[in-house]
């Protein structure tokens, strides 16, 4: 063993050539430490912003700042694989609905709209970071929307594609980790198959990841999913079906049924297939993707549209800039109030705010429970599928303050769908392993320290969609790079947060 090894195994660490006392001692913690092994109990020294030491019985070091845990659980950051969490990040650096839940890394990018340039939204953290750590991906529907303007009702031509993908590869050299779309979306719906493939193959040769929202969740989620395995079979990319559900009742309770032959199918075609899914049976969105194929004035398909997802009482206006007063309600009881019918409420609701299909402005959006649960709960214990929020930091669905409690405390704890230590392996090593992260997500010396302490008995979400901020009980700390972000169940007002670059380009003057 080199001194430097063993050095650090004693929780000392030799830096030019002296030594240094590590900073923190955490004494008696039930270590989870990512890889989905069963706990272990252990003392856990940190030093700097990296773990020092792991093992029993640790002795405290002089100027050792040591905490008696008391049999609470240690875990390494969640990452959060699907978040709007940088919508006013910068305005709201301590991200507290995020870093409550326990989660130390978010990737944002996502449904194909990422920041543009990427390089300034990256030199804007860097200068202010927040807490807790950001990536990114590259959305597809900005890149559109850079070469074609507003002009997205089409299909791309020859010389607009090869400028997506000069466009594609400079953000990828900023540090990106891959391609995200949202095909379901009017920016992003037009594009064909081919489009996309030939925008993952530049992903791709950068050791990039595609991710995407399908084209459809609902009735032909199914071809969806045909889709994006084509995909990774054309282009030789890593595929993740984001917020994976399958939203409309016709498909419901298929789950079981038929996502093992997708993920069969994607090993024999050898296409790295992944998924990650967020705990909830209800969503939040702009009204029209309840109508996919964008048939919005047949009343036929509307009436259809709407008893697919759940009947007009399932769907909730979240906010309503038109008529601010029918927020909050059903559009059950907006039709009611109109003295109409809730296809023509639906109707009335697109012609109102078209103009946001074109703008950067939200006019409305609908929380809408549209999944059943056995397929919820089915997603959830697969070992292949990671959690997500799709959250934002004061979003109007409690995913955005409660997805990973929820798993911990709902799922893992009262419903026993999968065991405490997957659960913390699909929230920390799995992802970790898609971003290709090798210096993070794990419980063991070297790694950096982003760390969450729980209670296992107590963990729990408790935001609602009456009180979509409210904190969870049972993770009382979180640490960020070996600063606590999470303070006794309160943010500390510390920023050590840091922007991550994909493994290709870390290294580059980004």
């Amino acid at each position: 063993m080199s001194s430097e090894k063993l050095l650090l195994g004693l929780g000392v660490m030799a830096l030019s050539g002296h030594l240094y006392a590590a900073d923190l001692l955490l004494k008696n913690v039930e270590v989870y430490d990512g890889t989905g092994k069963p706990p272990f109990a252990a003392d856990v020294r940190i030093h700097g912003d990296h773990i020092a030491a792991v093992g029993a019985h640790l002795k405290p070091l002089p100027g050792e700042d040591v905490r008696d845990e008391k049999g609470l659980s240690l875990a390494p950051g969640f990452i959060d694989m699907h978040t709007h969490g940088d919508i006013g990040l910068l305005d709201d650096l301590d991200a507290a609905t995020i870093s409550r839940q326990g989660v130390t890394t978010i990737l944002v990018g996502q449904d194909g709209e990422s920041h543009f340039p990427l390089r300034k939204y990256y030199g804007q953290l860097d200068a202010t970071p927040p807490a807790i750590n950001v990536a990114s991906m590259v959305g597809h529907a900005t890149m559109r929307e850079q070469v074609m303007g507003k002009d997205l009702y089409r299909a791309s031509t020859p010389a607009e594609l090869a400028a997506m993908k000069v466009l594609l590869a400079r953000e990828l050299r900023a540090g990106a980790f891959g391609l995200s779309t949202g095909l379901e979306y009017e920016q992003g719906h037009f594009a064909t198959t081919e489009e996309v493939v030939d925008l993952s193959k530049v992903a791709a040769g950068t050791g990039g990841f595609y991710i995407s929202h399908v084209r459809d969740e609902a009735d032909h989620v199914f071809d969806s999913f045909d889709e994006i395995l084509r995909i990774g079979r054309e282009a030789h990319v890593r595929v993740e079906i984001t917020h994976i559900k399958l939203g409309a009742t016709p498909v419901w309770h298929l789950a079981a049924a038929r996502m093992p032959a997708y993920f069969a199918q994607a090993k024999r075609e050898h296409v790295d297939l992944q998924a990650d899914v967020y705990p909830y049976t209800y969503w939040h969105s702009t009204i029209r993707v309840t109508v996919p194929d964008r048939d919005y004035f047949n009343p036929d398909r509307v009436a259809q549209a709407l008893a697919d997802n759940g009947g007009p009482s399932a769907i909730r206006l979240a906010h309503y800039v038109p008529e601010p007063a029918m927020a909050g309600k059903t559009l059950e009881e907006i039709a009611t109030a109109w003295g109409v019918t809730p296809v023509v409420a639906f109707m009335r609701i697109i012609k109102a705010t078209e103009a946001e299909v074109d703008s950067d402005q939200q006019l409305e959006d609908i929380i809408a429970t549209s999944m059943s649960e056995d397929d919820v709960s089915w997603f959830i214990a697969q070992p292949q599928i990671m959690f997500c929020s799709d959250g934002e930091l004061h979003g109007a669905h409690p995913r955005g303050a409660g997805s990973f409690p929820r798993v911990l405390g709902h799922y893992v704890r009262e419903q026993k769908t999968l065991s405490l230590a997957l659960a913390v392996h699909k929230m920390t090593g799995l992802p970790a392993h898609q971003l290709r992260l090798k210096d993070r997500e794990r419980i063991a010396p070297g790694f950096i320290a982003d760390l969450v302490l729980f209670d296992p008995a107590v963990v729990i979400d408790r935001a609602t969609i009456d009180n979509p901020e409210a904190p969870p009980l049972g993770i009382p700390g979180v640490m960020v790079a070996g600063e606590w972000v999470v303070e006794e169940g309160k943010v500390t007002g510390k920023h050590p947060g840091r922007v991550l670059r994909s493994t290709a380009f870390r290294t580059t003057d980004d």
